[in-house]
């Protein structure tokens, strides 16, 4: 009977932690403004992000990214568009909450990034895997709504560099 009430017990607990929006659990939407230097032309292009996250303590968090291309620039004078495909990455986000409403990140990982080149003639793709990192800080609205604004930088190496500031909303379940 003692297990009963005590699984009974867990299962209320569980249930009135999800209702109150302070689950582990969050996902977030957003766009972020891409700026993509490619061996020294640049582009400005834009991505829609989206990101699922899990706490694993109060101060540090595990996420996912997804940046799908929301457009595409021309790169400096070379008569060719740049679009980002995807970037997507894997992320340790350590975070501090320097009150009840408003909180400060980090994000350290690994991002995958793809890009598209074209001209009238022929297209062309480039991929590249790098360290990745970022910088931000969110504000919570309510229990369970949040937005967030941060830089990350998914790629600086052999002449090339991908990174972007996002503004974001975000739910907890």
């Amino acid at each position: 009977m003692k297990k009963i009430v005590l699984a009974a017990a867990l299962l209320a607990a569980g249930v009135a932690q999800a209702q109150t929006g302070n689950s582990a659990f969050y996902a977030e939407g957003g766009y972020q403004f891409t700026k993509i230097d490619y061996f020294g032309p640049t582009a400005d292009v834009g991505a829609i992000r989206g990101v699922l996250g899990w706490d694993l303590h109060p101060n540090v968090a595990a996420e996912l990214m997804v940046n799908l291309g929301a457009g595409d620039d021309s790169i400096g004078n070379l008569g060719a568009k740049v679009k980002l495909k995807s970037a997507t990455g894997v992320f340790i986000k350590p975070k501090y909450a320097l009150n009840s409403q408003f909180e400060v990140f980090g994000r350290l990982g690994w991002a995958s990034t793809k890009l598209k080149f074209s001209n009238a003639n022929a297209s062309a793709e480039d991929k590249g895997n790098d360290f990745a990192w970022g910088l931000g800080a969110s504000y919570k609205f309510s229990k369970q709504w949040y937005g967030s604004v941060d830089y990350t930088n998914f790629y600086d190496k052999d002449g090339g560099k991908v990174d972007g500031v996002a503004l974001s909303v975000g739910y907890r379940f």
